[in-house]
């Protein structure tokens, strides 16, 4: 293991040296495969910049994230039974109408934090590589590792989709943007924005993915900081989000909306899911349950059901269950992207994953959508909502209504003609996503982000809403009508009594 360890710190010290000219890049994030493809797209392309990046990943990703430019490398980080029970516990604590108490969640993330923050070896290796910034995945799992950058002593850029809005402090108000875990538009009813209201309330007490240590139990040779404080501190935030898949909402400098940043050009097909693809007579449907939720038995039944009752070929990821069909091919792993691209596919059968999404979008492929937890119910709803295809209940649908569906977005020709029109205006930008997000890492690699902070970044969130001008403000008011009160009863009881002595 020592031995191990000794030659991974060796080849990455020298692949440090690769790029002279560059900076080097330390990519943080926990082990989920939707959450480090846009992170990987976007480190090759900061290798065309000069710069290069090194990776937390584990090793069973190492031959999903082709192709990896040169000036791209990984570290290796074991599977360990802390991920393995927060994965287990945060698909019950998003699933919907979920009971489980939000203590339980927080302290399942502290423990994962517990083994990346106290794992000396990383942290040597991390910095035997020279790191210049940190490369932060944004959503609030891993909002944790933004201690490594206080470790290393380096700035760092937040990179996901769920960056808590009270953190970068995008002009926003719960009753017009809807919180990503609710099917809500931007119109939203008043019990809507009650909801929406509660829950931004309640994300902001409890703000899950904050450690429940302080940072100087992480880092006890450098000076105490509150881990909001830490937090602020933060150079760029990058959203995986546009008006594509998304309502426009307005922004500040250091805040960018770039949506789709695992996108990217299709890698040709091999094989037998080549040859399945182009031989196909009808077209393909591609269907896909995600990275880490398998659908059940009696999901995968009544799916299978309908795939026989269709003119059309199927190539779907499925791991858990056999199945055996002329017109399906099974695999426990496909290349999504590379699938969605080829002239054949006609439909994505889709969990409603941000990236997956962005994919179909970016080659055209309408979809028929079943959201199961978190994101994917706001996901599928966007999706339905702009027309890109329609969302099922994945616990009550019916074989039938699914072959309706599917019949449905593939023969009705509005839904490919909006997403077509979508998808030709989504690749019509200068720059592909990744592209752009690297060119905005690079700016502030060679100037830092201050020049980009707003004001109303460093100030509290109650001084942020004018809370404290108002409480002022109703105070005064308060005050006023209390002196008003008094004033006319002290000249009603004068006048009464004055009254009262002359009539008699």
């Amino acid at each position: 293991m020592v031995l191990f360890v000794v030659l991974q710190i060796c080849i990455l010290a020298a692949l440090s040296i690769h790029h002279t000219n560059g900076e080097n890049i330390a990519v943080l994030t926990f082990p989920r495969f939707s959450q480090v493809k846009p992170l990987v797209k976007t480190a090759n392309e900061l290798a065309n910049l000069g710069h290069t990046s090194y990776i937390l990943i584990p090793e069973t990703y190492r031959n999903k994230l082709n192709p990896i430019a040169d000036g791209v490398a990984f570290v290796i980080v074991d599977d360990f039974k802390e991920w393995l029970e927060l994965t287990d516990i945060a698909i019950k604590f998003y699933t919907r109408n979920s009971k489980m108490p939000t203590s339980e969640m927080s302290s399942a993330i502290t423990r994962v934090c517990d083994y990346y923050l106290f794992n000396d070896t990383l942290l040597q290796t991390l910095k035997s590589l020279n790191i210049s910034l940190a490369l932060i995945n944004g959503d609030s799992f891993d909002i944790c590792l933004t201690i490594f950058a206080y470790k290393l002593n380096v700035p760092f850029v937040f990179l996901g989709l769920d960056i808590p809005l009270y953190w970068h402090r995008t002009p926003w108000l719960p009753t017009v943007f809807p919180e990503r875990v609710f099917p809500f538009s931007d119109k939203m009813t008043f019990s809507q924005k009650m909801e929406n209201l509660y829950f931004f309330v309640y994300e902001y007490i409890y703000q899950i993915g904050t450690p429940n240590r302080r940072v100087k139990e992480y880092v006890p040779e450098n000076p105490d900081i509150e881990f909001e404080d830490l937090v602020k501190q933060c150079e760029l935030f990058i959203i995986d989000s546009d008006v594509f898949l998304n309502f426009p909402r307005p922004t500040l400098p250091n805040v960018k909306y770039i949506g789709g940043l695992a996108t990217g050009p299709a890698v040709p097909l091999q094989g037998k899911l080549l040859e399945f693809m182009d031989t196909s007579e009808h077209g393909v449907i591609i269907v896909s349950s995600g990275s880490y939720l398998n659908w059940t038995s009696d999901h995968v039944n009544k799916m299978s059901e309908a795939f026989s009752k269709i003119k059309y070929d199927v190539v779907w990821k499925q791991s858990n269950f056999s199945y055996s069909r002329q017109n399906v091919h099974l695999d426990k792993w496909l290349p999504q992207n590379d699938v969605l691209a080829h002239r054949n596919t006609k439909l994505f059968i889709t969990h409603c994953g941000n990236s997956g999404q962005y994919e179909a979008l970016s080659h055209a492929v309408p979809m028929v959508g079943f959201p199961t937890f978190g994101d994917q119910y706001f996901n599928g709803h966007l999706m339905q909502t702009k027309g890109y295809g329609i969302i099922m209940d994945l616990y009550k649908f019916t074989t039938d209504e699914l072959v309706k569906n599917i019949e449905e977005v593939i023969e009705n020709p509005k839904y490919k003609k909006t997403i077509a029109k979508a998808s030709q205006m989504f690749r019509s930008q200068k720059e592909r996503p990744p592209e752009k997000a690297a060119r905005h890492i690079d700016e502030i690699i060679k100037y830092g982000g201050s020049h980009l902070r707003s004001a109303c970044q460093d100030i509290p969130l109650y001084e942020f809403f004018m809370l404290d001008i108002l409480i002022v403000i109703l105070s005064a008011v308060f005050i006023s009508f209390c002196i008003i009160v008094f004033v006319v009863r002290k000249c009603s009881r004068y006048f009464c009594v004055k009254c009262k002595s002359k009539l008699e």
